[in-house]
């Protein structure tokens, strides 16, 4: 097997990387971004405020596709990494301080603006209820919890760090939304060197035109894209020992 640049290569892997550079159990975590009920909880129905570029005519696909896609396919993949005690990373947007100064101004501003036009309080902070990651998903005992204020995980936690110290080379990641946090994460943690998996059906963006453009820029410049049964088809022609 040809290796350049310490990547082994197959000219029918993505990129011309072969599938277990790009997956391997033992050194690849798997990354939730963003599972929250301000983002991913249909009674918040945030699709269609300002700052998301789309209208309220995007909810019925974007919380169908949250439902009957996003969710199932992350809980296939939740599942098989907590049988086999792989590494599991929940992300999540919140400020720990209790006025978000911590947080982009931009960012600030679009959470006043969402507000406004859903109606209702938003408080971007840990511990407010529209923070908290969906029940679905919910965090197990042990597994990295991680709040971020910018688009990028790797730009405000220490997930870079975990993943030096745990030996992680390769992430999968999967999330909302597509074309905004989970993007930004796949960039930077290409840029840092990850070889990273995009779950198709494990993302949703705010409509179908900002995911298959999302998608697109992402298979084509920065990571590889598969689905969830994909994933786990490769996963399981290893033996893990961990």
């Amino acid at each position: 097997m040809i290796v350049k640049y310490g990547l082994k290569l197959n000219p029918n892997g993505w990129f011309g990387i072969s599938d277990e550079e790009w997956i391997n159990p033992i050194t690849t975590a798997l990354v939730i971004i963003d599972m929250q009920n301000f983002d991913a909880n249909r009674e918040w129905l945030l699709i269609g405020a300002r700052g998301t570029g789309t209208t309220n005519d995007s909810q019925v696909y974007y919380y169908r596709r949250v439902y009957n896609t996003v969710i199932p396919a992350i809980q296939k993949l939740l599942a098989f990494f907590r049988k086999h005690d792989l590494t599991v990373v929940h992300v999540f947007f919140a400020s720990r301080l209790e006025n978000a100064s911590d947080m982009p101004p931009i960012w600030r501003l679009r959470f006043d603006q969402h507000a406004e036009d859903m109606g209702r309080l938003l408080q971007p902070n840990i511990g407010s209820p529209e923070i908290e990651i969906i029940e679905e998903l919910k965090p197990l005992p042990g597994e990295t919890v991680l709040s971020k204020v910018t688009g990028s995980t790797f730009l405000s936690t220490n997930l870079h760090n975990i993943f030096r110290y745990q030996g992680i080379k390769s992430f999968i990641a999967c999330g909302v939304w597509g074309n905004s946090c989970v993007e930004d994460t796949v960039r930077n943690g290409c840029d840092l060197g990850y070889l990273v998996t995009y779950v198709e059906d494990g993302t949703a963006s705010p409509d179908e035109e900002f995911h298959r453009a999302s998608t697109r820029v992402l298979g084509e410049m920065y990571c590889q894209v598969r689905d969830s049964d994909w994933i786990l088809d490769h996963m399981k022609k290893f033996k893990i020992e961990k």
